[in-house]
């Protein structure tokens, strides 16, 4: 079985003329028009979006027509995600936006030029192309060798500005197999005391699990409940835009953790044969939980879905399968004694 993995690599921009960043601003104001624009049709139908919007957006901005179509997918992204998580009154409002690039309105190439041999060449409108230099980190480096190698394949570039400092996020996709008829089972249980209990079944010998491995995720609870008070502090204070700050910056110290789990998982299910990860699929699981305020507080800080989403694509990049089943046939998995069947 095949499927089709993809990866962001992220360079940043180095020492371009101000004249091409000038440029790609008037495109970034541009382009976030055109997606505001294409949400006030209230649709989430490209086909819908296309008849009734694409010619008149070619009249209205002055942009390449594969930006307008790039920016009809992001309105389509933004209203079905806003629909899917959206509170009682609440009303959809753009803040930001990257531009998304795709195969015909770029170009990335490797040069012998001495500031960086990685340069990325923009279409903007149907005369203006700019070329910026990019460099990465060593990984990430690494990462476009590969694909320059034939290993991955460039897909789409998203340009962020973010501090006044422009970034290109390159996503590369490859097709990698997964076992078909796996031999060993990692089961994967999360919870709040553990945030996640890994343990291994053989086909061979299913009644005898193998060694498992405890993942307490102490950091990350170390770290929410330290956030959690520095920003009830700043709410007393009224300090909204220091709340905002330390919410990125505790968001980015609980991924860091939540990939450095992932990979341990990963690493964990390499050493046995053929495995395949089985998890439950936790997809609204805080929309089903309502206990008591301080419990509630401890359950929702802990990012059981992302911890999912990463240990999913870490292990397909290794060519590990992984299922996520349904609540109902998880029920009392982890309460059922594996020798004798009672249920605790």
């Amino acid at each position: 079985m095949w499927k089709d993995v993809q990866v962001t690599v992220a360079g940043k921009v180095f020492k371009a003329n101000p004249s091409k960043v000038l440029a790609l601003n008037r495109v970034l104001d541009k382009y976030f028009g055109l997606v505001e624009w294409h949400l006030r049709f209230n649709s989430a139908s490209k086909k819908y979006l296309h008849d009734n919007g694409y010619e008149k957006a070619r009249q209205l901005f002055n942009i390449n027509t594969a930006l307008i179509q790039t920016a009809r997918d992001k309105a389509i992204e933004t209203l079905k995600s806003f629909e899917g998580n959206k509170e009682k009154g609440s009303v959809l409002r753009l803040k930001k936006i990257s531009i998304r690039f795709d195969k015909r309105g770029y170009t990335f190439s490797k040069t012998t030029n001495t500031l960086t041999p990685y340069w990325l060449t923009l279409s903007l409108n149907g005369r203006e192309r700019i070329s910026l230099p990019l460099v990465f980190g060593e990984r990430q480096r690494q990462r476009i060798e590969s694909a320059f190698k034939g290993e991955w394949e460039f897909t789409t570039v998203e340009m962020i500005r973010r501090n006044g400092e422009w970034y290109a996020h390159l996503v590369l996709k490859r097709a990698v197999a997964l076992e078909d008829e796996p031999e060993t089972v990692i089961s994967i249980d999360r919870g709040e005391r553990n945030l996640a209990v890994a343990v291994a079944v053989s086909r061979d010998n299913p009644e005898k699990p193998l060694r498992g491995q405890f993942w307490s995720g102490a950091e990350i609870k170390r770290v929410r409940g330290l956030y959690g008070h520095i920003r009830r502090n700043l709410l007393r204070k009224k300090l909204l835009k220091k709340v905002k700050e330390i919410g990125r910056r505790e968001n980015g110290l609980a991924d860091q953790q939540l990939h450095i789990i992932a990979n341990q998982m990963i690493q964990y299910a390499r050493q046995f044969p053929k495995p395949v990860i089985v998890m439950e699929n936790l997809n609204g699981i805080r929309e089903n939980f309502n206990k008591s305020r301080k419990l509630n507080r401890r359950l929702h800080s802990l990012p059981f879905r992302r911890l999912q989403m990463y240990v999913e694509h870490e292990a397909n990049l290794e060519g590990i399968a992984v299922r996520c089943l349904t609540k109902k046939e998880t029920m009392y998995t982890s309460q059922t004694c594996h020798k004798c069947g009672y249920v605790t």
